[in-house]
């Protein structure tokens, strides 16, 4: 197989099973779509297990270098939607976004996990994932219909991907089917599963999905039975597996566990609940377990949290029309003077001057 850097492609056959892809140079993609960058964990060592080139492949489809060390950033949709595209091109594998999607832990969705993990059923679990997906990316969304003796879970992209959407609607799927799953304790499946797409020449998806989906739909969708929606989860049941999962995952992949601090801080920062403490038993863990955790990461908790309000007092000047006051109030600090001290130092620029520039005049 052989690679060389740019961005759209040619598609040569070189045999059955192998192609070339040439990259050629195009502007980078600019949609008005974030998300996540913790959707790229694992990615890198799924592409160079499947025999590709995972930094060339990231620089044709735009995605910044940084986006694989810091999984808590926001980043161009397009970008994540292309990236997954090449990469199932170069590696010639079809089931590339089943298999990326099956390998991300629930701790990548930060705030959505957090109030999931709490749920008294299966079907609880999902409506506040469905909810609250937007807090994670609006590339998509999905919905409930109710059918019979169940529900059809949709999935719908926006019309976004310069080579095609396939693979990140399979990845978003699969991490569905994968939590029901794990909570049900079985290799549940899907009596029915419809998607947009042409049959694929392979049983992957039957492997996956234990059976045929229905390729050539009317939308991507799972069915899913009452009596799996129904399933006890019981208070607090989803926080020791989700913990579990996402704490497994972080002996290799160390950053989950930054990235769920910093979702948990998202969160109770605003409610003045943010002590070590706190989150450590929002983890089920050891205080001393976490710190230890974080040092291995190189850092600490009160860097972490400091981190969180410098982003947040961010996001909140520049992109809210929340008065200062208020955002101070909401960041925890007592006067909006000590607020300003406090953004100046972590960019350089008062608040003032930040949304001014955000704005303009008008702010």
């Amino acid at each position: 197989m052989v690679l060389t850097d740019a961005t759209p492609y040619n598609r040569k056959k070189l045999s059955s099973n192998r192609h070339k892809i040439v990259f050629m140079r195009q502007p980078k993609p600019s949609s008005r779509s974030v998300v996540f960058s913790a959707s790229l964990i694992g990615s890198r060592e799924l592409i160079a297990e499947l025999g590709g080139e995972p930094g060339t492949i990231a620089r044709a489809a735009g995605v910044p270098a940084y986006a694989f060390e810091t999984p808590d950033v926001y980043i161009d949709a397009e970008c994540l939607i292309d990236y997954l595209e090449l990469a199932a091109e170069a590696c010639d594998c079809p089931e590339f976004g089943l298999l990326h999607g099956s390998r991300l832990p629930m701790g990548i969705f930060g705030q959505i996990w957090l109030l999931m993990r709490d749920a008294e059923s299966v079907f609880a679990a999902l409506q506040c994932f469905v909810k609250y997906y937007g807090l994670f990316t609006d590339m998509g969304v999905f919905r409930f219909e109710s059918a019979g003796d169940g529900q059809w879970l949709h999935y719908a992209l926006q019309p976004l991907g310069r080579y095609g959407h396939r693979q990140v609607i399979n990845a978003s799927i699969a991490v569905v089917c994968l939590f029901i799953r794990e909570n049900i304790q079985a290799r549940w499946q899907p009596s029915r599963v419809a998607l947009r797409q042409s049959a694929v020449d392979n049983d992957s998806f039957t492997e996956f999905f234990g059976r045929r989906p229905e390729f050539d739909g009317a939308s991507d969708a799972l069915f899913i039975e009452n009596s799996i929606l129904d399933r006890t989860l019981g208070r607090g049941a989803l926080r020791g597996l989700s913990k579990q999962s996402a704490l497994a995952y972080s002996q290799h992949e160390g950053p989950i566990v930054l990235t769920e601090v910093k979702s948990i801080l998202t969160v109770l920062l605003p409610y003045k609940e943010c002590s070590i403490r706190t989150v450590a038993e929002t983890l089920r863990l050891s205080e001393r377990t976490l710190q230890r955790r974080l040092e291995n990461l190189g850092t600490n908790f009160s860097a972490v949290a400091d981190s969180v309000r410098a982003d947040l007092a961010w996001h909140h000047v520049t992109s809210s029309r929340l008065r200062l006051a208020q955002i101070a109030d909401m960041l925890g600090y007592q006067t909006q003077s000590a607020f300003g001290r406090a953004f100046q130092r972590w960019h350089g620029t008062s608040p003032r001057v930040a949304r001014k520039n955000a704005f303009g005049s008008s702010g």
